[in-house]
């Protein structure tokens, strides 16, 4: 369920489950998510050029299977952490699977780019 907007103004935390386990998730302020975006976005860089490598070039494509199936998901982990960064990862990463990554990962994205949203509205505003 998404949070409300007096939840959000409010900076109460979303709640992230792992291993049946409810954790929660506090958003972080300006300074640490403009630092924390910044890590997103040299993550995203790394994917189109493995996008068009092609299988006539073994090395080059397992190299690219590798990042994209073992490199780029630990990133997302570790880009997780380094959000909720009050969670205790060690204990986490003994009982989460990774779809239950995939959903928190949701909800850091949620917490993280609400201004873009908002952008994107203003946006369609403008547009009409």
């Amino acid at each position: 369920m998404p949070r409300s907007e007096e939840q959000k103004l409010a900076q109460e935390p979303a709640k992230v489950i792992f291993g049946g386990n409810e954790y929660p998730l506090r958003p972080l302020v300006i300074k640490e998510s403009r630092e924390w975006r910044q890590k997103v976005i040299e993550l995203i860089k790394q994917v189109p050029p493995l996008t068009s490598v092609s299988s006539d070039k073994p090395e080059q494509f397992n190299a690219a299977l590798q990042t994209l199936l073992i490199v780029l998901p630990d990133s997302v982990c570790d880009l997780f952490f380094l959000y909720a960064k009050d969670l205790n990862r060690e204990e986490i990463e003994q009982v989460a699977t990774d779809s239950e990554m995939a959903v928190a990962w949701a909800k850091v994205t949620d917490l993280a780019f609400p201004l873009l949203q908002g952008l994107v509205k203003t946006m369609g505003k403008i547009a009409q």
